[in-house]
């Protein structure tokens, strides 16, 4: 039995047992009560009920109370509409018959589980927490990284540049400022080159050569056609013209250069990165070139242009005379330029394709480029303008002074200096330069001050390649050491037309036995100088 604090407190007043007594002890007192008479049963379940937990039952039932009213309360407040869809969404639960397949319990899928059904159907598994998971692109692994592309102190031959330090400027976009390649545009540069080689090794097979890429190299093109911008041609023929210009390419265009069954015509195509890249080093390097004036092209194997002269005024006249005319005859001449082709050639190792695209872009392209800088400054010096441009030295109609056929003098040097007037000068100052092989400069550098004086008369910074405060550009097409040139090189007018062609050979026994493959690049070029007043020329220097 319970023995509380009112049992006990009964037994201390009626059984004479002490209020320190054990429990058994109030026990056994309460059950000798029962047995004498003294406690009743009814008494006994009196004293017996615990007060605390009547209270705590009674604070419990006024708890329910207030829950239910809340609850009528709330249900009061609730709209109709809302009363009613509770309602029927009971009755339907009620009415449902379960299935022993729903009565079955089904596992839940595990994350691997709903990510592939992410994947593969975002609407099967928690649409809201699908995974968005992409494959990089080939593209996205190389840096777009560019910096300011600056000509260097001196040209590859090791003469003074006459930019040096100074920021590149487009040849061919009105002054546009260039930078260097990026590590993407290198790998383009490579995967398109790549392509042009298999393509030419399977018997002129775009659709061949474009499978025996490596998917990275497809990946590599495919951007390059989607998201970079062309140039050149999409016909056939000497006459051809030019409708890729500076743009991205259309879907047809993109067929057509991977594949011939796209269209008829031929693609010779050609990213603006790997035409630009090829082009750098006779720009950066070149003693000539980044002197003239380059003119893009678009069509044409001769360019029909003029050259005019300049009008004249005079002095005198009073109102009741006439005014004389300026006579026009030969004021107007024609300038036409020829287009000649230019092939450039490399010899790399079969097993060099396998190179990374970004290192065989890399490649190729220096090394097409170092060999145009050689020639492009070849012939804007000594061009024929029968095979190749027509060079400054053959212009015809050039101003001529004497060195007499001995050893030149500072006024041999001042005649050729002050033989191209100022006005031609003008906003080309810095394109004005000097011009003949090796020797005739030592020669130029070796005047003395005097007869008996051995000091050199400008001075001891041979290494300036400069007299007269003009620089000495150096080519060793000369064939002799009796001509020497003094002009206006912004005057020579380059024409370039835009779009490179490569192709390439693994055929003849010195190929096949090296393992060798022949790439050759093809460009077109036609160039001649505005006019003969911008120079002046001696072929009488000493033998």
């Amino acid at each position: 039995m319970p023995i509380t604090e009112a049992l006990k407190k009964w037994i201390v007043e009626n059984c004479d047992v002490k209020a320190d007594a054990t429990d058994d002890e109030f026990r056994k007192a309460a059950g000798d009560a029962l047995v004498n008479g003294k406690l009743s049963a009814e008494k006994l379940t009196e004293l017996s009920a615990d007060s605390k937990v009547d209270e705590a039952n009674e604070f419990g039932k006024k708890l329910d109370a207030i829950a239910s009213g809340l609850e009528k309360l709330v249900e009061l407040q609730k709209p109709a509409e809302k009363k009613e869809e509770k309602k029927k969404e009971l009755e339907s639960k009620e009415e449902k018959k379960e299935t022993k397949e729903e009565k079955k319990t089904t596992a839940q899928p595990s994350q691997f589980a709903k990510m592939i059904a992410g994947l593969s159907n975002p609407d099967a598994v928690d649409p809201d927490k699908s995974f968005d998971v992409r494959v990089r692109e080939a593209s996205e692994r190389y840096s777009t990284t560019k910096t300011a592309l600056v000509h260097p102190e001196r040209t590859k031959s090791g003469k003074p540049h006459s930019f040096g330090g100074q920021r590149v400027k487009n040849y061919d976009e009105h002054g546009r400022f260039m930078d260097t390649a990026s590590e993407l545009d290198m790998a383009v540069a490579g995967a398109y080159a790549k392509h042009a080689i298999a393509t030419a090794q399977r018997l002129g097979s775009r659709r061949a050569g474009f499978q025996a890429l490596p998917q990275h190299d497809r990946e590599l093109l495919y951007h390059a056609m989607e998201k970079m911008k062309w140039c050149g041609f999409s016909g056939h023929g000497d006459d051809r013209f030019a409708d890729i210009i500076d743009r991205k390419l259309t879907s047809l265009e993109q067929k057509q250069l991977i594949d011939e069954a796209a269209g008829s015509q031929g693609q010779e195509a050609v990213p603006i990165v790997f035409d630009d890249q090829v082009i750098q080093t006779p720009l950066l390097h070149g003693e000539l070139f980044p002197l003239v004036n380059v003119v893009p092209i678009d069509r044409g194997r001769r360019i029909e242009g003029v050259s005019t002269g300049t009008v004249t005024g005079s002095w005198g006249g009073v109102d009741d005379t006439d005014i004389p005319l300026f006579v026009t005859t030969a004021y107007v001449n024609a300038f036409d330029t020829t287009i000649f082709r230019w092939e450039g050639s490399v010899l790399v190792g079969l097993d060099f394709l396998s190179d990374s695209p970004i290192n065989f872009g890399a490649h190729i392209t220096q090394q097409y480029g170092e060999r145009l800088l050689e020639d492009l400054d070849d012939v804007i010096a000594t061009g024929d303008g029968a095979t190749r441009p027509l060079g400054v030295v053959n212009t015809a109609g050039l101003a001529a002074v004497a060195f007499g056929g001995v050893d030149a003098t500072i006024g041999n040097y001042e005649s050729l200096r002050f033989g191209v007037a100022k006005p031609e000068h003008g906003a080309m100052l810095k394109t004005a330069a000097f011009l003949s092989n090796e020797t005739n400069y030592a020669r130029a550098r070796a005047i003395p001050v005097g007869a008996a004086d051995d000091r050199r008369l400008f001075g001891m910074d041979h290494d300036s390649y400069e007299v007269l405060n003009r620089p000495y550009k150096i080519n060793e097409s000369f064939a002799d050491n009796t001509n020497i040139f003094y002009g206006i090189f912004g005057r020579y007018r380059l024409y370039r037309r835009r779009g490179l062609t490569v192709r390439t050979s693994t055929e003849g026994q010195t190929l096949i036995s090296a393992n060798e493959l022949l790439i050759s690049v093809t460009a077109r070029y036609g160039g001649q100088l505005e006019r003969a007043a911008a120079g002046v020329e001696t072929t009488t220097a000493a033998a």
